[in-house]
């Protein structure tokens, strides 16, 4: 590349608000600097959306529009089978997508690409064309633990003492191997990619092997384990809406509170109404707005379940988050960082995914209470802790070294290396 040219970064990231959001964060500082030329791959029902943010978008399956949203949004909790049936609706798209993204990289001749950690055929293409790639980690730890305590069983918290390790071992071995056995069943589409789950090193080979960055705070992780190439950017939750919200008049209530279950876990919506009804006749003096994550019905009208209850398709956090004083949410990143960000307590109930790791975190670094989903009383009584909780010393601290954080300095740094290797 000579000096003089700009350097092309391709992106590529589904459709979901967990993960273009958190790389729209990482390129903030990119987005409208004139030495990159920057262009992100993803789903059709984003094109409008980046393109208004003046970032150019190719639309990856034209012909299937919602196929992304109709795989990830799940009508009910998932578990071992669903994760497979998702894992096998992926798999029919990947020859299309590996076909299409590599037209189009050929095409483009990008410098750099950056994947996000569930685009694993972008990763494919890269190293067969050459080109040193980043994986954009929303979730750091959804990579495999080699020596401590594994995600995705649950919400394990980690321990000391024999028991603990060998609970870890078998932890994740249980993993590796529900991950081997996947990729047994997929063969005949992993095939022709020359795909392999790990490398001579046992390393994971969905993820790049140049640079990873995990868009979280070192600071909320207990893990030590991560592989060499792996870097805490920090995290990334700013806000790239440009419509203008109205926060509800709330001034003769005591407290506010915000409850959200993001945007995928449509299962979990009415619950949020039923939670807040129940607070509601135990708090009548505080006022409680949910949030359903609905961004394509954010102009429906406010529904009102009670004087105090305010229900919104779609509420912009920046907007609602620094007015409110405490957040009832799943655990996903987003809402889970931007509470940090906001410096808000909060009860975390966790629905699915990572979400009940991200719970575990939260309580270890003691800036909130988590709670379980099938008992409302533990709810009521995390709530209740919360409310009574008048210091929330380590959550000011996390608040503030939040503030340290400069993801897409890390990013221009690890670009620069990888673009001076070519």
């Amino acid at each position: 590349m000579k000096g003089c040219e700009k350097i092309k970064i391709d992106i590529v990231v589904p459709p979901y608000s967990g993960h273009l959001n958190p790389v729209l964060g990482l390129i903030k500082g990119l987005i409208n600097d004139e030495k990159y030329d920057i262009c992100i791959h993803t789903g059709a029902k984003k094109k409008e959306f980046l393109n208004n943010l003046g970032i150019k978008c190719e639309v990856v399956l034209k012909d299937k529009p919602s196929v992304f949203e109709n795989i990830v949004n799940t009508s009910k909790k998932t578990n071992m089978f669903i994760y497979y049936k998702q894992f096998r609706s992926n798999m029919q798209l990947v020859p299309e997508l590996v076909k299409e993204l590599e037209e189009k990289f050929r095409e483009r001749k990008p410098d750099v690409i950056i994947a996000d950690f569930i685009a694993a055929p972008a990763g494919i293409i890269a190293d067969k064309l050459g080109i040193p790639w980043i994986s954009s980690m929303p979730t750091p730890f959804i990579v495999e633990s080699r020596t401590t305590t594994p995600t995705y069983m649950g919400g394990w918290y980690p321990g000391e003492g024999l028991m603990y390790k060998i609970r870890d071992a078998m932890g994740r071995f249980v993993i590796r191997n529900f991950k081997r056995g996947v990729c047994f069943l997929a063969r005949k589409e992993l095939k022709p990619l020359g795909f392999k789950l790990y490398d001579k090193n046992g390393e994971e080979n969905m993820y790049s092997h140049y640079s990873m960055l995990g868009l979280g705070m070192k600071e909320l992780e207990f893990r030590d384990d991560f592989p060499k190439q792996f870097i805490h950017a920090g995290p990334c939750c700013e806000g790239f809406d440009k419509d203008e919200y109205e926060f509800p008049d709330t001034g003769k209530y005591g407290k506010v509170i915000f409850l959200t279950s993001g945007t995928h876990v449509l299962w979990g919506k009415n619950d949020l109404v039923e939670i807040a009804k129940e607070l509601s006749g135990i708090y009548p003096d505080t006022c409680y707005i949910v949030s359903f994550g609905n961004y394509s019905k954010r102009n429906e009208p406010v529904e009102k379940p009670a004087e105090n209850i305010f229900v919104y398709q779609y509420a912009d956090y920046d907007t609602f988050l620094p007015k409110v004083d405490y957040i009832i949410h799943h655990g996903g990143t987003g809402i889970l960082y931007n509470g940090i960000k906001f410096n808000k307590p909060s009860v975390i109930i966790p629905h699915d995914y990572d979400q009940f790791d991200y719970a575990v975190r939260a309580e270890l670094a003691e800036i909130g209470f988590s709670a379980n989903l099938k008992s409302r009383k533990s709810v009521i009584d995390a709530v209740g802790k919360m409310l009574n909780k008048k210091e929330w010393k380590k959550l000011e601290k996390m608040s503030e070294d939040f503030k340290k954080y400069n993801p897409s300095n890390i990013l221009k740094s690890e670009i620069e290396r990888l673009v001076g290797k070519k």
